[in-house]
């Protein structure tokens, strides 16, 4: 790791903190510059504004995050349990980031856009990871199914669909917090759902 990537980190580390103190939308970069020990105009090399910040270490978070969920996911017993472990536990994750560093919907409407464009790398790397799930699952005979990389690819867009879906109506409606609830439901009755159709019959 180079200079400017370990100032990157400690800036990262900082702002973080500052997040869980003050909430994403009320954290300045004043506030930052301090925490790091930088001053504003410093801090400006390296980032634009602070939602850049936050959106550059939580992708690298997210990206630590499904490393390690992808090795406890391989630990659990049966295909459809491992799936729907994965996307409740991803979705929990992303809960708890949003929530943890107190991001109001009217800073989740700024910083989406952005997040979805640097996400869709890691998207690749999951829709491969569900595809090999679904892959060895048949090969043992436990499913009946034709095109394991177009359900991963159903799997996963679905569930980040049904959580899009829930940020973008607590813009629309301006709630003060997102409840992912509903989300969570569905995700285990889409997952409950596909595997009817898949499930290799005795």
């Amino acid at each position: 790791m180079n200079k400017k990537e370990q100032v990157k980190v400690r800036i990262g580390q900082a702002a973080m903190e500052c997040f869980e103190r003050y909430g994403l939308e009320k954290t300045t970069l004043d506030d930052i510059a301090k925490a790091v020990g930088l001053n504003k105009t410093s801090l400006y090399y390296y980032y634009k504004n602070k939602e850049d910040i936050f959106i550059e270490v939580a992708i690298r978070e997210g990206e630590s995050f499904i490393g390690a969920l992808q090795q406890s996911t391989l630990k659990k017993k049966g295909v459809e349990h491992q799936i729907a472990f994965y996307l409740e536990s991803r979705l929990n994750y992303y809960t708890n980031v949003l929530n943890m560093n107190r991001v109001s919907v009217e800073s989740l409407d700024k910083i989406l856009p952005r997040f979805f464009e640097l996400y869709d790398a890691m998207m690749v790397q999951e829709k491969d990871f569900l595809t090999k799930l679904l892959v060895q699952a048949t090969v043992q005979e436990q499913l009946d199914m034709e095109d394991p990389d177009n359900t991963a690819s159903v799997l996963i867009n679905f569930a980040n669909a049904l959580k899009h879906s829930t940020e973008q109506q607590a813009i629309l409606k301006k709630q003060v917090e997102i409840d992912y609830t509903q989300s969570l439901r569905d995700t285990k009755f889409l997952v409950s759902l596909i595997f009817k159709g898949i499930r290799k019959r005795g």
